[in-house]
């Protein structure tokens, strides 16, 4: 049994709070949804964990972060923002009580590639964490732990910043702070050399958990934490339109600001950030056609190119790739024109022309532009859409972005393409030989 466990308080209460349910649990506290009979509302009660705080050793600091996140927050009257309303002591536990958010989830659920949410929705989210964090260091506070796990998504889409256990406020100096505070994964250049953090450490933190939700991807990615810190002090991360299509080259100015290894460098303020942000809303393509992430998923995964791939690399593919729905006509690959892309069909038919005569007809799992990928050289056919196609366009880049195994199976498969082709081809060209 866990201490989690061993401590539920469900069906009790602490002070005038009514515990109802627990709805979550962390290394430091657990949190119930509970009842405030006074005011006849439903609130969320974070409750230390009695070991942390009752500790010989380390007790006493995790008091001070635990009531540090009650007096910083409780500082904070924002939308985007959780709203502490009260704290105290119960027979002996810790606890705190913040905003109820019905139906809230964090981002930590939308960093995947299999759950990334649309890039509107991400623009949404990301402006309002940027000014709700204006709006906190203007009033001198530092958050020092963003993360995508300490950002609520309500039900209504509205993003709320929540745990300042580890911020800094005007009246709690950083010499008085916890020093190597915040979560490593998100930490800025700065916080990891124990440096004097400030609001920037906060935006460089942002703008990490912002190439997640987009990419599904972190932008240090790397085989360990130590790995994750050098590169997040040197390192350069993969172009975003590498990992996901759909993202307008904005986002790439947006992000590469963010996370400037110089703070000089970085967004002076939240608002600035903010106001860049609003920007993409001009660049973003809505057209009418449009595939849902699940929708894409089901389509491809029934593809023989496809079959060779793990759900989690087949994801990566997905959203790397450029989602194209042709009418019937269209060129997509016209003879003689230098380009570097790959395609897959992936629904519909099209027709291989050579000269204006058609070679070959397409099929969906179908593959076409291999020569493309390898050499910088002229197309040697054009390809038409017979009806209606759905295609796959994937650029070398693109590939090489993609995790080490996504790339192993896609060159797997891109070279079996390739000898298929070439197979057909010399078939075809000795039943024209024997024809003569």
């Amino acid at each position: 049994m866990s201490a989690t466990d061993k401590t539920n308080l469900e069906g009790t209460s602490l002070g005038k709070y009514q515990v109802l349910a627990r709805i979550g649990a962390g290394n430091m506290a657990t949190v119930y949804m509970a009842h405030d009979p006074y005011i006849d509302r439903p609130v969320a009660l974070k409750v230390a964990r009695p070991e942390c705080v009752g500790d010989d050793e380390h007790g006493e600091l995790y008091r001070q972060l635990f009531f540090n996140e009650a007096q910083t927050a409780g500082l904070l009257k924002h939308p985007n923002i959780t709203a502490i309303y009260d704290a105290g002591v119960d027979r002996g536990y810790y606890f705190i009580v913040m905003e109820y958010v019905h139906g809230g989830d964090t981002l930590e659920r939308h960093t995947a590639a299999d759950t990334l949410l649309p890039v509107e929705t991400v623009t949404t989210i990301l402006y309002q964490c940027a000014m709700a964090l204006d709006y906190a260091h203007k009033r001198g506070v530092v958050h020092r732990d963003i993360k995508p796990r300490n950002i609520l998504l309500t039900a209504d889409g509205e993003a709320k910043i929540g745990d300042f256990g580890v911020a800094t406020t005007p009246d709690l100096a950083q010499a008085a702070a916890p020093g190597h505070a915040g979560s490593p994964l998100y930490m800025s250049p700065e916080q990891i050399r124990r440096e004097t953090v400030t609001a920037q450490s906060d935006l460089f933190s942002l703008g990490v958990v912002a190439y997640e939700l987009l990419t599904g991807r972190h932008p240090f990615h790397g085989e360990n934490l130590e790995a994750i810190e050098y590169r997040i002090g040197i390192g350069t991360p993969p172009r975003l339109c590498d990992l996901n299509a759909d993202i307008p080259d904005i986002y790439q100015r947006i992000i590469d600001k963010a996370l400037a290894k110089s703070v000089t460098r970085r967004y002076r303020c939240g608002l600035d950030m903010a106001g860049d942000i609003s920007l993409v809303y001009e660049f973003l393509e809505l057209p009418a056609f449009r595939l849902s992430q699940q929708e894409k998923f089901s389509q491809v995964e029934k593809l023989a190119f496809f079959r060779v791939f793990q759900d989690n690399e087949l994801w990566e593919l997905i959203n790397a790739a450029e989602w194209l729905h042709l009418e019937a006509g269209t060129e997509i690959v016209r003879e003689g024109e230098r380009d570097s892309a790959f395609f897959v069909l992936v629904s519909g038919d099209a027709q291989v022309r050579k000269l204006e005569c058609a070679v070959n007809t397409l099929h969906p799992g179908d593959c076409f532009g291999e020569m493309g990928m390898l050499r910088d050289s002229p197309r040697a056919a054009s390809v038409h859409a017979l009806g209606d196609v759905t295609v796959m366009k994937l650029r070398a880049p693109t590939v090489e972005a993609m995790s080490i195994n996504a790339q192993l199976r896609f060159q797997r498969q891109f070279l079996a393409a390739l000898m298929d082709r070439l197979d057909r081809a010399n078939e075809r060209i000795a039943l024209a030989g024997r024809a003569g």
